[in-house]
């Protein structure tokens, strides 16, 4: 069974469920699959930061979320943080040797 929703997308009742019970999860994992239908793309890209609030705040509802993901083909890169990057102070640079200063006996 395929249900519809208001904006044109079709949903099989796995995912219909899915979005059920997200609508209690404390997360915004109910946005994420809704973006994974609206861009019908084979792979999303997901900050590392938000996984490991999700396996915090929600575990359960993450793992329902990566095995929905998985069940749609679409694979999952996680993008890891970047340092910041070191600020880089170079030395100043030395000073250029001073012409000798006029009226000096050289």
């Amino acid at each position: 069974m395929t249900v519809r929703l208001g904006f044109g997308l079709g949903m099989d009742a796995a995912t219909e469920n899915l979005l059920h019970e997200l609508e209690t999860s404390p997360t915004d994992l109910r946005r994420l699959v809704i973006s994974a239908l609206w861009r019908n793309r084979t792979a999303i890209a997901i900050e590392a930061e938000a996984i490991a609030r999700w396996e915090r705040d929600d575990p359960r509802s993450w793992s329902s979320v990566q095995d929905w993901l998985l069940s749609q083909n679409i694979t999952i890169t996680v993008l890891r943080t970047r340092a910041a990057a070191p600020s880089c102070h170079l030395p100043p640079p030395p000073h250029a040797p001073q012409p000798p200063a006029a009226n000096l006996p050289t």
